[in-house]
């Protein structure tokens, strides 16, 4: 099976249902975001493989594949229209599992941060701001497509940035980076 299709050549590409709609359209845009973010997850995976060991590492880039997995499975739930279904409750309760998980093994938060410290965790925060991104225009084609009842998926999403955020932190103490205090301007 060849990869160029070109039935895209005029703007417009297929949704899992076979429905066509234009590229530009939220759903597309949803979509692309959705890869981009999974693409965001595998390049932190590589650079989580090629740094230091620590104890939780191999664990760590194995959840990450998960929540790829499930990035990919979020993207059939949308482009189904949700006539597949994918995501339950256990899904967002699992990230709610491993950011408790990952807080208790570090000191308490108290002051805010900026987004520093090794390689690893600073693009673990580039990562959040996109998980951020997406979890915006998922609610915008939510809204738009007037689903009243927001799916799992989409509390998975929420929860993916609190995870990422909690996973940056876990990774500068395992890998000895700095965390920047923010000050406020006077």
């Amino acid at each position: 099976m060849g990869i160029v299709t070109k039935t895209g050549d005029k703007g417009t590409t297929g949704t899992l249902g076979g429905e066509r709609v234009l590229k530009s359209s939220s759903l597309i845009e949803l979509n692309g975001q959705i890869d981009e973010l999974n693409s965001s997850l595998g390049y932190l995976c590589s650079l989580i493989d090629e740094g230091a060991d620590f104890e939780r590492k191999t664990e760590l880039t194995d959840f990450i594949r998960y929540i790829q997995n499930g990035l990919y499975n979020m993207g059939s739930e949308i482009s189904s229209k949700y006539e597949v279904m994918r995501f339950n409750e256990s899904h967002p309760k699992l990230l709610e599992e491993k950011i408790d998980e990952l807080t208790s093994l570090m000191p308490e938060q108290t002051h805010f941060i900026l987004f520093s410290g090794t390689r690893q965790a600073t693009y673990t925060h580039v990562t959040r701001s996109l998980a951020r991104r997406v979890e915006r225009q998922y609610v915008r084609y939510l809204l738009e497509e007037e689903v009243e009842t927001f799916p799992q998926s989409y509390m998975f999403l929420n929860r993916l940035s609190d995870y990422l955020f909690t996973l940056a932190r876990y990774l500068n103490q395992e890998l000895g980076g700095i965390e920047i205090t923010a000050n406020a301007w006077k």
